[in-house]
């Protein structure tokens, strides 16, 4: 399977903010048979999210308004890509950010 020119070995992907950055579920799913791991948004600076509540209980369900709370570029790139690495699996890292110079700003820290 192919997407965006990039060969996948499966169409199966977590998706973006439910598995934070992999680690966290790597415990009860093997990553290397994802085709890919979604991480969760991450953005140029630490970014604290939405205040509480953020979950909210429906009768079809549940919405979430967690407001792409992480911890920034620089822990996603100390901490989440080393332990990303060691699985034969890609990567789709979810950037995020408030103008089009904070998302350039974490694609060219990813880009090295």
């Amino acid at each position: 399977m192919d997407i965006a020119g990039i060969r996948l070995k499966n169409p199966v992907m977590p998706a973006s903010g439910t598995f934070g950055s992999g680690q966290e579920y790597s415990g009860f799913v093997d990553l290397n048979r994802l085709g890919a791991v979604v991480t969760k948004g991450v953005s140029c600076v630490p970014w604290e999210g939405n205040p509480s509540p953020r979950i909210m209980e429906t009768a079809s369900g549940m919405i979430n308004a967690v407001g792409l709370q992480n911890p920034g570029i620089d822990v996603f790139i100390e901490r989440d890509l080393p332990f990303l690495r060691q699985f034969d699996t890609k990567v789709i890292v979810n950037i995020c950010g408030s103008t089009v110079a904070d998302y350039l700003e974490v694609v060219e820290r990813l880009s090295g």
